[in-house]
């Protein structure tokens, strides 16, 4: 299993994505058993994602967002590639996220947007 840098490096991805998809669930709990197995699917994309999106935050802050790229005699400046990567897959992420919270109720949803964006930002909830 690959590891990871930084903060995590004890923690392999497939546990780091484990540790995602139960913190996920946890804000769908209370939806009917047949929307949970609907849901066990896309939450579990989210999670990969979710892990993806941090793996890439680290990369990124490790260099610069432009890098100087030589190739043969040519020397170029250019996005980092993990930057690039990171605006790509943002975008599906909010996207699924987006999916996942319309299925809540509208309380509910407006909650688990905020507790999941506290989460993906500090690696904890705002639980009362």
């Amino acid at each position: 299993m690959a590891k990871t840098n930084a903060n995590n490096a004890d923690i392999t991805i497939d546990a780091r994505i484990k540790k995602a998809e139960r913190k996920l669930k946890n804000f769908f709990k209370n939806l009917d058993e047949d929307k949970k197995k609907f849901l066990a699917d896309p939450i579990h994309q989210l999670a990969v994602t979710q892990v993806i999106l941090e793996r890439l935050s680290e990369e990124i802050a490790k260099g610069d967002v432009i890098e100087l790229f030589e190739q043969g005699k040519q020397k170029l400046r250019r996005e980092n590639p993990a930057l690039k990567s990171y605006n790509t897959t943002i975008k599906s992420y909010s996207t699924l996220l987006k999916q996942l919270l319309e299925l809540l109720p509208s309380n509910e949803a407006k909650q688990a947007g905020e507790d999941i964006m506290q989460f993906i930002v500090s690696g904890r909830t705002n639980k009362k």
